[in-house]
């Protein structure tokens, strides 16, 4: 007993070390409910994953993001050029299941190190988004990604990036941060809209059943001394405005949105689940 006591004792200390945030317990808001230790229950796809094996994009090219579009099926992601300071951004396009794949190299308005990181489609229209440094750019097609154009997204800021494009409410939405606050931009090639999102960056995000958007993200929260910082969970609710809410600061951040067929919505992490009813 005295040897257990002894083994419980240093687990405490050494998870209570002074200087550091432990993860808080998952909690729950904007209507979701958390169920700890259930992720388990759901499997999520890994966009990439299948992008990759779908498309196979071979040396020097990666692939970030998969859609479908009208009857064809779009990877998006990158052509690197070892030892130079350029990339190439690429669409992958080809009908069901990856038959008959064509790969497109993007139009760019400047050279430099683009990449894009998120596309989505409603029937044959697709966005991309990337960006490099304080620019931003949208790649649209209007054709299920026969031919693109690329346009510029004025937003004011530094390390911009995107992580995540939604067709909502009948328009685009951009989502993700910069070195300051969360970013959501709305609206269409040269007709922007920037709202303001507050602390933190976004990750991720689905439309509900209603159409409307949820977007989950994080933001840091340091120590009295600022010496250390943990990540705490944030969502943001399209509810006429943005409404932001706290999920806790779980030990597994979340990694994927679902909305299924029966409406609920799912967030989930790679232990946690949080599920808003429809």
């Amino acid at each position: 007993m005295k040897k257990l006591w002894g083994i419980l004792s240093l687990s405490l200390v050494a998870a209570c070390v002074p200087g550091t945030l432990p993860p808080g317990p998952p909690e729950s808001a904007l209507g979701f409910t958390v169920q700890p230790g259930a992720a388990w229950t759901f499997v999520f796809p890994d966009p990439v994953g299948e992008a990759q094996r779908l498309f196979r994009p071979g040396p020097d090219r990666r692939a970030v993001a998969l859609a479908r579009a009208g009857r064809n099926v779009i990877g998006v992601g990158v052509r690197e050029f070892p030892g130079e300071d350029r990339s190439e951004p690429i669409a992958w396009v080809s009908g069901a299941e990856g038959r008959d794949a064509r790969e497109i190299v993007l139009p760019q308005d400047r050279p430099g190190r683009w990449a894009p990181t998120a596309v989505a489609a409603e029937g044959d229209q697709v966005l991309v988004a990337g960006s490099l440094g304080g620019d931003v750019r949208v790649w649209a097609s209007g054709d299920a990604g026969a031919t693109w154009t690329v346009s510029p997204v004025q937003v004011r800021g530094s390390d911009l990036w995107f992580s995540t494009v939604l067709r909502t409410e009948g328009k685009w939405l951009l989502a993700g941060g910069s070195v300051d606050d969360a970013l959501i931009v709305t609206g269409a090639p040269g007709a922007w809209v920037t709202a303001s999102a507050g602390e933190g960056r976004i990750l991720g995000g689905t439309v509900d059943k209603a159409g409307k958007a949820v977007l989950f993200g994080d933001r840091a929260e340091s120590n009295e001394t600022g010496t250390a910082n943990r990540d705490c969970t944030l969502v943001w609710v399209a509810d006429g405005g943005w409404r932001r809410g706290e999920l806790g600061c779980p030990a597994e951040r979340i990694t994927a949105a679902v909305t299924l067929g029966d409406g609920r919505v799912v967030l989930a992490s790679s232990r946690d689940l949080w599920t808003r009813p429809s």
